[in-house]
Formats: structure tokens, sequence, C-alpha cells
């Protein structure tokens, strides 16, 4: 093993669209809501992640988020919203 592969062994690049497991909880910031729809938008890098039943006063705070579905080839996926978790990522 030469000394690049060596300084290089475990690094591995990480990818703007990651894959999510359904049945898995995440934590989010919601970014955008659907009035039509009801339904909260998050963006993990360019992957959608559309939550149902969301409350729009959590807009912008980071929220718990159980997937229910997720469709890898389009990075898009449908989740349920949980709770808030935590405060506004943006300075007041």
């Amino acid at each position: 093993m030469s000394l690049f592969e060596k300084y290089l062994k475990g690094w591995s690049f990480r990818t703007n669209t990651p894959t999510l497991e359904p049945g898995a909880t995440v934590n989010v910031f919601v970014t955008e809501y659907d009035p039509a729809s009801g339904e909260g938008i998050a963006f993990v890098g360019d992957t959608e992640l559309r939550v149902e039943n969301f409350d729009p006063e959590a807009l912008d705070g980071l929220v718990a988020v159980r997937v229910v579905e997720f469709d890898a080839e389009r990075s898009v996926g449908r989740g349920e919203f949980r709770e808030v978790v935590g405060e506004t990522a943006y300075e007041v």
C-alpha cells in the first residue's frame, strides 16, 4: 500500500442526493410550506423530503420526520411530521 493510499484510507466523498430509509426518523429543517397540500418541504442536499401533516408554525425549525417512502432514482421522499426538536437555523 502506497503512502497516498494509506493517507486516503477510509475517506469517501459525500453525495448531494442522500438516500433516506423508510421507517427511519430524521431531523431536518423544513424551509418551505405548500398550503395547497398542507405539506412542508425539506431539502437534504438535492434530496427533497415532503412532510405530511406539517404545522406551518414550525417552518424554518428543526423537526423530526419519519420517512414513509423514498424514490432513490428521483431523490424524492415523503415523511410524517413527528415533533419540533429545535429552533430556527437563522439568527433572529
